[in-house]
């Protein structure tokens, strides 16, 4: 019986970081127009904002993934840094979470249709 709960959180947790990078995507629509010059810098700057800054709220926010998004940002290197040459596991994590939200954002239909217009 404990399986099938802890099945059931994991499913509605997931769908919980679909809506966060969602209302990610819904600010970054909103905050960019056709007079933009340069929406990636638009995109870097909302997707930043969304990273949690103090410490309780990184770990909580990394621990509540799930499947390749767990395995993403606590298992592998960054683009940038990798995790053996990381003296700073926050920050370390703080730059994962960060790629992982640029990049399922950057991925989002309604995104891509705004960079390519």
């Amino acid at each position: 019986m404990l399986k099938t709960e802890r099945t059931e959180m994991s499913e509605q947790e997931q769908f919980n970081l679909h809506n966060f990078v969602n209302d990610i995507v819904d600010e970054v629509i909103d905050n960019v127009d056709d007079d933009t010059e340069y929406p990636q810098d638009i995109i870097t700057e909302i997707v930043d904002g969304w990273v949690p800054v103090y410490n309780k709220g990184v770990i909580d926010f990394a621990n509540e993934l799930h499947g390749a998004d767990f395995t993403e940002v606590w298992l592998t290197d960054s683009d940038t840094t990798p995790m053996s040459d990381c003296d700073n596991v926050i920050r370390f994590l703080q730059i994962k979470i960060f790629e992982m939200l640029y990049n399922k954002v950057c991925d989002n239909v309604k995104i891509k249709e705004l960079l390519n217009r």
